[in-house]
């Protein structure tokens, strides 16, 4: 059997933990669940995961770049009203082609919040840091620095609200157009700031 490196494995784990998750929920996403989802035995995810929350952080780490590729590359020449609505657009447009990557994201951050506050802060100001970084590379120094931490805030909120009453209707289409309606309501707030 040709042995696996360990980069590669860390990344089965992390894919197999968001499927279990987005299936069972974090109160049932066992270590042993996880590593049968990896086709591991358990003692390769405890050598490349110490601990349970090294794991879950390490679904954080991939859950935070991933949506940021969605937000390179944003269309130059716009205002930055504009572009920080096309953020949060991009970003509900990621996870809806992503729903298990959605799913998976709010209920372990649910359950961080719950149980791990220390880390729920650590993952919240890391998530903020990564979207003023996006809108800034996006915008440039046309915002300052106190009202793009508050847009970038803001921003993060409107997702995490929009996705959990997507969670809750299960309509698209609805999403869709909640979605129109809060990049107008961040683009006019940026506008007149």
């Amino acid at each position: 059997m040709a042995r696996v490196g360990a980069e590669l494995r860390r990344q089965d784990f992390v894919e197999a933990t968001v499927r279990v998750i987005a299936e069972h929920g974090v109160a049932d996403a066992t270590t042993r669940r996880i590593a049968a989802a990896a086709g591991s035995p358990l003692a390769s995810l405890h050598y490349v995961f110490h601990t349970k929350d090294d794991l879950f952080y390490a679904v954080y780490e991939s859950l935070f770049n991933m949506p940021q590729e969605a937000m390179e590359h944003l269309p130059p020449g716009t205002t930055p009203a504009e572009t920080v609505a096309e953020v949060l657009r991009r970003l509900i447009e990621w996870f809806t082609a992503n729903p298990e990557m959605a799913r998976t994201q709010s209920e372990l951050f649910l359950w961080t919040m719950r149980n791990k506050p220390e880390l729920a802060n650590r993952i919240y100001t890391t998530a903020t840091e990564m979207t003023e970084k996006a809108i800034e590379r996006a915008v440039g120094p046309r915002l300052d620095k106190a009202f793009l931490a508050s847009v970038s805030r803001l921003l993060i909120q409107m997702t995490d609200g929009l996705l959990v009453a997507w969670f809750a209707h299960g309509d698209v289409e609805r999403l869709k157009e909640e979605t129109r309606t809060a990049c107008r309501a961040l683009a006019l707030l940026v506008e007149n700031h």
